[in-house]
């Protein structure tokens, strides 16, 4: 099983904060079914740049490769929209999820209007960059008007659920929300967003069981195929969105 948004490098951004915790975070994760994960910083103006990243993942995969830990870590970001986000990816100072050059996850800024966001994800493909909008369901740009997610997706852009948000542990709206855009055909894969803080409560296997319950077999495979592919800088499966009017994420289940 993949992760393909994590916290897990030691002493970098929401990460342990010794190699004991690291190697406590890899096994618990491990014995929960995952063989490979993205380490998934967060970058905005002055994060942790792809040279600094890098060095931290071999690091960390040594450690446990000497502990005899089955867990691979692989680069990536979590890179915050801002103006300069083009730039810092021309500059490879922002990295791709595993350095395909092909999907790069987003984190949407609060600075950023509508338009502003959707010029920003254009210079991106343009680039041939497909953008992840990362955990919309908690992000109150979407669930007040779902119809800015659906015209990025339309749009090209693909979406990453939280696993906590399938769970109901982010909270019922945002619980809501994500099966509305699951039904909306508006969401692609669901990755955990784990660190050092919440690895005890761990999840993405639960998540997986409940995709596989509320929405059928094929929908699970679907979600943990786009997850292989985009490690491989493959194209995903998509369905056609469909608009989501916001009374239908507010009132249903």
């Amino acid at each position: 099983m993949i992760d393909l948004y994590t916290n897990i490098l030691p002493n970098v951004g929401k990460g342990p904060r010794n190699t004991n915790d690291f190697l406590a975070m890899a096994k618990s994760l491990v014995n929960q079914g995952i063989t490979a994960v993205v380490a998934a910083p967060l970058y905005d103006t002055e994060g942790a740049d792809a040279v600094s990243i890098s060095t931290h993942i071999d690091a960390a995969n040594e450690s446990l490769q000497h502990s005899f830990i089955p867990l691979t870590i692989l680069p990536g970001h979590m890179a915050v929209i801002h103006q300069h986000l083009v730039q810092a990816y021309e500059q490879s100072v922002v990295m791709t999820i595993n350095q395909t050059t092909k999907y790069m996850l987003l984190q949407l800024s609060n600075e950023h209007t509508v338009s502003s966001t959707e010029q920003l994800l254009y210079q991106l493909q343009l680039k041939g960059v497909v953008p992840i909008i990362s955990e919309p369901e908690r992000h109150s740009l979407f669930l007040d008007n779902p119809s800015h997610l659906y015209e990025l997706v339309r749009k090209g852009a693909i979406v990453q659920l939280s696993a906590g948000s399938l769970t109901g542990q982010n909270g019922r709206k945002e619980k809501k929300a994500a099966f509305s855009f699951i039904n909306g055909g508006l969401a692609h894969v669901v990755a955990s967003g784990v660190c050092v803080d919440t690895y005890e409560r761990y999840a993405l296997p639960k998540a997986h069981e409940i995709l596989s319950k509320q929405f059928g077999i094929q929908t699970l495979y679907k979600f943990m195929e786009n997850a292989d592919y985009i490690l491989e800088g493959k194209a995903i499966f998509k369905e056609q969105p469909e608009r989501i009017k916001k009374g239908r994420i507010l009132g249903i289940f």
